[in-house]
């Protein structure tokens, strides 16, 4: 089969996820998944005749932990990528369904901190027992893009349309005053702000920045 055949196959059989995208090349499919469904996912590729697993490949982008789970099918590369948020850390083990994946996980929860939810081994495969559970060695400090002097404004510009917030005391004195409660200048309105609000969503800069829009706050200090 070609890149492109698999790409339609995985598409039909998924039933969640972003669906196979072809890669660099001709001969990589990239699926993109939400951790939660990585198992589904993994089963969906292991129905694939001519399928066979490669590795787990981690790469730590300092907000989060990208698993990039490997597989052979037909010579062709078929990537299942899953994102870990460092503040949970945990995703479901794949050991059970494929049991080459069980030293490559625990390679993964060693060096870089991974609970891999499931995984019977304890014991340790690189670092030695005694090794402190705090400190993995491949792992980053949580930080995203945005350098420290300008992590309050850029919190308060996504979180308000303001780089400069306006506490609620200036808020109420504005009001007494018989102004509007948000300077002009330093606020949009609320179209704009949604307009703005879906620029920085369109452009992936809240995910780089690391705004978590539940809280409207950056997802490090």
């Amino acid at each position: 089969m070609t890149a492109e055949q698999i790409r339609q196959l995985l598409e039909q059989t998924l039933t969640k996820g972003r669906v196979a995208s072809t890669g660099q090349g001709k001969r990589r499919v990239l699926i993109d998944v939400d951790a939660e469904d990585i198992k589904e996912s993994v089963l969906a590729v292991l129905r694939c005749e001519g399928r066979r697993f490669a590795t787990i490949v981690a790469v730590d982008s300092g907000l989060d932990i990208a698993l990039l789970y490997n597989f052979s099918l037909d010579g062709i590369l078929v990537t299942v990528r899953a994102s870990v948020r460092k503040e949970t850390g945990t995703i479901d083990s794949i050991a059970q369904i494929v049991p080459g994946a069980e030293f490559v996980e625990k390679e993964v929860s060693e060096l870089f901190g991974i609970e891999f939810i499931g995984h019977l081994r304890r014991a340790n495969l690189v670092l030695p027992d005694d090794w402190p559970t705090t400190k993995r060695p491949m792992r980053k400090p949580l930080a995203g893009d945005v350098f420290p002097q300008a992590r309050m404004s850029i919190e308060n510009l996504l979180s308000g349309g303001a780089s400069i917030r306006v506490g609620p005391s200036s808020l109420i004195k504005r009001e007494k005053a018989g102004l509007s409660k948000v300077p002009p200048l330093a606020s949009a309105n609320e179209n704009q702000l949604k307009e703005f609000k879906d620029l920085v969503v369109r452009t992936g800069f809240d995910k780089r920045a690391g705004f978590d829009w539940r809280i409207g706050k950056l997802r490090y200090k």
